[in-house]
């Protein structure tokens, strides 16, 4: 640039950086990414975590966990994966060990992205980011959960400082940008999950025999923890109310919550019911999918259920509330049933329907497993890892102009 003057090179430069390489075009390939969660209990978070870190090894992404709270089995099932942990154990909300216990992982693995997961793990990562300036943040929320109290401010600070805040289904995102800071960059990323083969005969008979429920039964069944918000009781009941005599039918709760004692005791105060089991945490649940013959989400409020696009990867129909987040997932009287919403939703008729008519079973789950093609855990990755290279590219050349701005000054 010989004969230009600074201000001239300094011009050139900028329209060099206005027309450089598209972040994803081979620009930040082996980037590290720190997941930062609450606890590793295990649950629909958890597994998308876990999910998303094996994925994006394909798309050149490095993954690292930091996880604060209750310890649990998502210990295990990193380590099987090959994941990476750092446990600071099992404490709650912002301690300033937490703080320092964050910024140490992500100093000593030389991370690129720190990728909190819900609000109280991304308030703690926007503050270690303090003492480990150069990691870009970014959060995703998979629930509907708008800050209040001392965490609005702390939020909306948070969300100026961002790199990225991405909602896992379009009714989180309408919640994030009903809070959400103007100029905070707000991303749409569904959760995805592995499609696979269909299941096989020998998938049914062996999760049929690890759930103890006969061959020849009808088997309704729900994934998820056993928690008021997910409306297991709901179901519950609904079960009671339209199968309590008729013995071919069997109700299957996979995962456990503390909703569980209140379960069992509403159950024995309606006579009791041999043909209702509890399974308790399974971590190859998702496998269990196989033997049902029906699947029913009862949840009160969802985000993205991951369980709900397990069961259409397992060809099954669903049942469900038609709240917006599962109208976003499934077409009503295509790939399920949806009541409407209400405080006693009308599961009952909707799976008696079901039970009925083998034939509407069969279609339903047949256009579930078409429709969740395009759920993939692999597009999920891929959109993932263009958000991680394009902030750290973004954040890059920004601080090249910087230093380029300062030595024409």
């Amino acid at each position: 640039m010989a004969g230009t003057s600074p201000r001239g090179q300094l011009a050139r430069i900028e329209r060099c950086i206005a027309f450089a390489p598209a972040p994803g075009d081979g620009m930040g390939a082996g980037l590290r990414v720190a997941h930062v969660m609450h606890g590793l209990m295990m649950g629909g978070l958890e597994q998308v975590v876990v999910r998303l870190c094996d994925a994006g090894r394909a798309e050149g992404i490095d993954p690292y966990v930091i996880s604060f709270g209750a310890d649990g089995s998502m210990r295990d099932v990193l380590e099987q994966h090959r994941i990476p942990l750092s446990y600071l154990g099992p404490v709650r909300g912002m301690t300033p060990g937490t703080v320092r216990g964050i910024a140490r992982a992500l100093r000593e693995n030389r991370i690129d992205v720190a990728h909190a997961h819900d609000v109280g793990p991304w308030l703690n990562v926007v503050t270690a980011r303090a003492l480990a300036p150069w990691v870009r943040t970014a959060v995703t929320f998979h629930q509907i959960a708008t800050p209040s109290g001392v965490e609005r401010p702390a939020a909306l600070a948070a969300g100026l400082i961002s790199d990225a805040l991405i909602a896992c289904g379009h009714e989180v995102k309408a919640n994030v940008e009903s809070w959400a800071p103007p100029g905070a960059r707000l991303e749409l990323i569904g959760n995805g999950v592995p499609i696979g083969q269909p299941p096989t005969p020998e998938d049914r008979r062996t999760a049929r025999q690890r759930m103890e429920v006969p061959k020849d039964a009808v088997v309704i069944g729900y994934l998820g923890r056993l928690h008021e918000e997910k409306g297991v009781d709901l179901l519950v009941d609904a079960f009671l109310d339209a199968f309590a005599a008729r013995g071919s039918v069997h109700l299957v709760l996979i995962g456990k919550g503390q909703l569980e004692a209140e379960l069992r005791r509403r159950i024995d105060a309606r006579g009791g019911c041999a043909r209702i089991h509890f399974t308790g945490e399974i971590l190859s649940a998702s496998s269990l999918l196989a033997g049902l013959d029906i699947y029913v989400q009862p949840s009160r409020r969802e985000g993205r259920s991951l369980s709900m696009l397990e069961a259409m990867a397992a060809g099954l129909p669903t049942v469900a509330q038609a709240l917006p987040a599962v109208r976003e997932i499934h077409l009503d009287g295509r790939t399920a049933l949806l009541v409407p919403p209400s405080e006693k939703p009308a599961f009952a008729p909707a799976m008696t329907r079901l039970v009925d008519d083998p034939d509407l079973r069969l279609r339903l789950g047949r256009h579930a497993r078409e429709h969740v093609q395009r759920f993939s855990i692999e597009a999920m990755a891929r959109s993932y890892a263009e958000v991680y290279r394009d902030i750290v590219a973004r954040a890059r050349l920004k601080s090249a102009l910087s230093r380029v701005r300062r030595a024409v000054a």
